[in-house]
């Protein structure tokens, strides 16, 4: 099926084979028990516990739990799955949980799920409790114990590998796929705050997995960058790394306020994206922590506008990077100063008067988000795809002039076409240009200096035998 996304533009393309297990055959070491069903709007929910699978390591005694929301008009086989991490403060003292429960039938959130979709609520709380400061080595989705999130400091631990709270996200998303019948091509996360940031570092290695992720103001960045080895030990970039044994990454799509400090060091995970030709959508504006969609709209109105819900895990999207239409980051922040302190955390937003960005960059801005593309052919017959740079109108906004031309790089990720996606030599055509490229040392296919404009070009590919 044909289908046409607003892709926000730093994309990046290998068609580089996974070196990873078979993810629908994993075994799972763990029990899933109902043990209560409700009704939250015009959903069914079912709620169920479990204790840990031993593999996981952690305290496999201790009992957690999620919730499973039903499409409006009940099971449906073949459904897609949206999977919800919730944000810090999501309920007190163990209901993180319980806070997601009604938002699955809210519109106006990140984690507001079409009528058709299942939504699988995830707990991290456990016996969290902010007033008396009370956390648990689970908390912060396996990032760290700490109140206030992860830093630097804890990137040497998080690199050693998943934690026994990641290992258990995935394996609650595979037995939820496997319970309900759900489409493993449109499966995709999504967090807020605390979730955010989760959804960068859990969603982004597991491109097998999920289709596409929404980090919506991520709360800190070390978390992601420690466990996708964005970084060193230290916390400074990696320049070049192997990332082989990552499957084609899920689209992903993330805001930040530039007045909230949790958004600091944002430039961190946007530097690796790019350095490694991964699919980031990036805006940003004075919105500070928030949430809903409408108010962040109202200092950039790019928020939401791509259909990340749309995107298919068996079909290709391109990456673009180096647009020459991107806006210049905010981050580093040349100057910020914490509000006050609450609760041994920090208050979300930064005074206006104690912040200040990056020479150059304006308020509000984005990276990909005037690109769209049409997937029109992937099979041993070729491989066609349009790509067109959309009209203010097509997007939805009055705030920004999408440029009637732009030129970037141009790769292309999770190709199906088996000998497309394995040959080392690519010949490609699109409008009156055409050339050859070869896959680099990490297997991706890189386009370089591509003119798109309003009118759609046909970018088409072809092995080099």
């Amino acid at each position: 099926m044909n289908r046409i996304f607003c892709f926000a533009v730093v994309l990046l393309a290998s068609s580089a084979g996974f070196a990873g297990i078979d993810w629908p055959s994993r075994n799972l070491g763990f029990s899933p028990e109902k043990f209560d069903s409700e009704k939250s709007g015009r959903r069914d929910v079912e709620w169920f516990r479990h204790k840990g699978d031993p593999a996981w390591g952690g305290d496999a005694d201790f009992v957690d739990r999620f919730a499973v929301a039903k499409p409006v008009g009940g099971d449906v086989t073949g459904a897609p799955l949206l999977v919800v991490l919730h944000w810090r403060g999501g309920g007190f003292p163990s209901g993180g949980l319980n806070g997601q429960i009604a938002l699955a039938d809210q519109k106006d959130r990140v984690f507001s799920a079409p009528d058709g979709f299942y939504v699988l609520m995830l707990d991290s709380m456990r016996n969290y409790n902010v007033f008396l400061n009370r956390t648990h080595d689970e908390y912060w989705w396996g990032a760290t114990s700490r109140y206030r999130g992860p830093v630097r400091e804890d990137i040497p631990r998080i690199m050693k590998g998943e934690t026994s709270c990641e290992k258990r996200v995935l394996d609650s998303v595979e037995w939820t796929i496997r319970r309900y019948g759900i489409d493993r091509n449109r499966v995709y996360l999504c967090g807020n705050s605390m979730g955010g940031q989760a959804t960068y570092a859990i969603g982004l290695g597991h491109g097998e997995v999920f289709a596409a992720v929404n980090a919506n103001v991520p709360a800190t960045v070390w978390f992601a960058a420690a466990r996708l080895g964005f970084v060193d030990s230290r916390g400074d970039d990696v320049v070049k790394d192997d990332f082989s044994k990552f499957a084609d990454p899920p689209v992903c799509v993330e805001w930040s306020g530039i007045d909230d400090m949790w958004s600091r060091d944002r430039d961190v995970i946007v530097r690796g994206m790019i350095r490694r030709r991964w699919p980031h959508i990036v805006l940003w504006g004075p919105f500070g922590h928030c949430s809903y969609v409408s108010q962040a709209r109202l200092k950039n109105d790019l928020v939401e506008r791509f259909d990340w819900l749309s995107v298919k895990k068996n079909e290709a999207y391109p990456v673009f990077t180096g647009a020459t239409c991107d806006d210049r980051l905010p981050w580093p922040f040349k100057t910020w100063k914490p509000q006050k302190a609450w609760f041994s955390g920090w208050a979300d937003d930064i005074e206006s008067a104690e912040m200040e960005i990056a020479d150059g960059a304006a308020s509000s801005g984005q990276i990909n988000a005037f690109f769209r593309w049409r997937n029109l052919r992937d099979d041993e017959e070729g491989f066609e795809m349009a790509l067109y740079v959309a009209s203010a109108d097509e997007i939805g906004t009055r705030q920004f002039a999408p440029p009637a031309s732009a030129r970037a790089d141009v790769t292309v990720r999770r190709i199906q076409d088996r000998r497309l996606a394995g040959a080392k030599k690519v010949k490609w055509a699109f409008g009156s240009a055409s050339g050859t490229v070869e896959r680099d040392e990490n297997g991706t296919l890189c386009i370089p200096s591509v003119e798109i404009t309003r009118e759609p070009e046909i970018l088409r590919l072809s092995p080099v035998d």
